[in-house]
């Protein structure tokens, strides 16, 4: 094999090895929690020092774990919004930990905000390739799938919805969530405050990995329904943020 050929060959497969990385590390099981709890940390650092934000981040373990017995079940594994449930204890623990503390819910809020641009912060080609992975016809067949189980009302504490078929013209697919578990389980911590920003992060996420998410109200804010429609290729909406932080409601609050 001559030089060149062998580079050819050297590059091909690095390649190769490369993208099964990619691969892997989206299908694997790991802790979901991971990069909440370093990219927090960043965040916090930032408005704390390095030091502080450790300490806090400490508590936020603490509190993590003495929420998890009062978690409802709502399917584990084979529920797909166990997930989000997950996601919204984490930041009922950092909501917690940093309100002694004398942070607003508006500054809380930008921490959960500032916390998801930081998990996203990749080169935008990445991104692409990862959106096409984690979001696409598996994806779309699995929240279909879960919006028709919701409507058994086999879990108390979980969500309900619609999967809503689009018209790939002026959406591919939405879902009308009637019931938020986030909701609940915040209601009954008596943290309804914290709700509305939790729901900001969808912007994020829309944004990173080209969704094209258009939501005009969530149950949160006090709306029948959370209206997703999806679109890939256009520009992401979510009430009350067009163009980032801060959300127009923070006025307010």
């Amino acid at each position: 094999m001559n030089r060149r050929r062998f580079l050819k060959f050297s590059a091909a497969s690095l390649g190769a090895v490369l993208l099964t990385g990619v691969i892997y590390r989206l299908a694997r099981p790991s802790d979901p929690l991971h990069d909440f709890y370093k990219s927090t940390e960043k965040v916090l650092a930032a408005r704390f020092g390095k030091e502080r934000a450790a300490e806090i981040m400490k508590d936020v373990r603490a509190r993590y774990a003495s929420l998890i017995p009062s978690v409802p079940y709502i399917g584990g594994k084979e529920n797909m919004f166990t997930e989000w449930l997950t996601y919204g204890v984490f930041y009922l623990a950092v909501y917690r930990a940093l309100k002694p503390l004398g942070s607003s819910i508006n500054g809380i809020g930008e921490v959960i905000y500032k916390t998801y641009e930081d998990m996203a912060d990749y080169p935008e080609w990445f991104l692409r390739i990862v959106s096409k992975l984690k979001y696409g016809e598996r994806y779309v067949s699995r929240l279909k799938l879960a919006a028709e189980q919701s409507q058994k009302r086999q879990y108390p504490g979980g969500w309900v919805c619609t999967f809503v078929e689009g018209d790939g013209k002026e959406f591919d697919y939405g879902l009308d969530i009637t019931e938020c578990g986030i909701c609940k389980f915040y209601s009954a911590h008596a943290a309804q405050e914290l709700v509305p920003y939790m729901c900001l992060s969808d912007y994020v996420v829309s944004k990173a990995f080209d969704r094209g998410l258009v939501r005009h109200q969530t149950v949160a804010e006090g709306g029948d329904r959370c209206d997703f429609r999806y679109k890939r290729g256009r520009e992401t909406f979510v009430y009350p943020l067009r163009d980032g932080w801060p959300p127009r409601f923070s006025i307010k609050r």
